[in-house]
């Protein structure tokens, strides 16, 4: 019963929160990641919390239970890639040590939201570092850090094979020999792509990945009923 009510609670406000939902130009940029960031501006504007998928009540604590269940400490270091406006992040943030926790977004005004509801939140004393890049995994301002946890929710659903795979490539850069990486993405028998921003992969698709890249792979969906379907896979390294 509860979930039928905030279904209904999200559809009310979608229909009374003013303008239009925005419409995604690639055209106008000069590439996808380019183009989908300023798409993100625009929903963010319009409304945070469904800028990133809506969910905003159920799906912050499911990500934080997940990676409690999967062995998450306080005193473990957390890189939230993708962090949008903190749906689960300022629930990360709240549970781990103070400076434990970076997330960043392609999404300046996403990144603007996070660091204003870090205020909000009294999360400050925390000293969660959140910050606008289009570089990702490459960023200057991950070079020589190493995480306990990489964390990609809703990442890999809106990026395209070269872009997983230049996750894949980089990413053994931030990680330890116990790190895990987990992300999130849509399941489905051959690649897809829906509404030129929503993007479909069969598990093999990652299995290849993880062979070409030298990780170990683990479905983990079973123990992560997201509300859209989404499904989980854990990435460690080859030992």
């Amino acid at each position: 019963m509860t979930n039928v009510k905030l279904t209904i609670k999200r559809i009310i406000k979608r229909l009374i929160s003013g303008p239009p939902e925005p419409k995604f130009r690639e055209s106008n940029h000069a590439d996808y990641l380019n183009a989908y960031a300023d798409f993100v501006d625009k929903r963010v504007a319009r409304d945070p919390h469904e800028a990133i998928g809506g969910y905003w009540e159920e799906l912050g604590p499911l990500q934080l239970e997940f990676l409690k269940d999967q062995g998450l400490q306080a005193s473990h270091s957390v890189l939230d890639i993708g962090c949008g406006t903190l749906r689960g992040g300022r629930l990360i943030i709240a549970f781990l040590d103070t400076g434990n926790y970076m997330g960043y977004d392609i999404s300046q005004a996403a990144v603007t939201y996070a660091q204003e509801l870090i205020d909000q939140e009294d999360l400050t004393p925390k000293k969660p570092r959140v910050f606008w890049t289009m570089q990702g995994l490459a960023a200057p301002e991950l070079r020589n850090m190493k995480f306990d946890v990489l964390w990609a929710q809703s990442v890999f659903t809106h990026l395209g094979p070269d872009y997983i795979a230049q996750h894949f490539a980089q990413c053994g850069d931030l990680m330890h020999e116990d790190s895990k990486f987990y992300f999130t993405y849509e399941d489905a028998d051959q690649f897809k792509v829906e509404r030129e921003v929503d993007f479909a992969y069969p598990y093999s698709f990652f299995e290849d990945l993880a062979r070409q890249f030298g990780f170990r792979l683990r479905d983990l969906s079973a123990q992560y009923p997201h509300p859209r379907g989404q499904r989980i896979l854990e990435l460690r390294k080859s030992i």
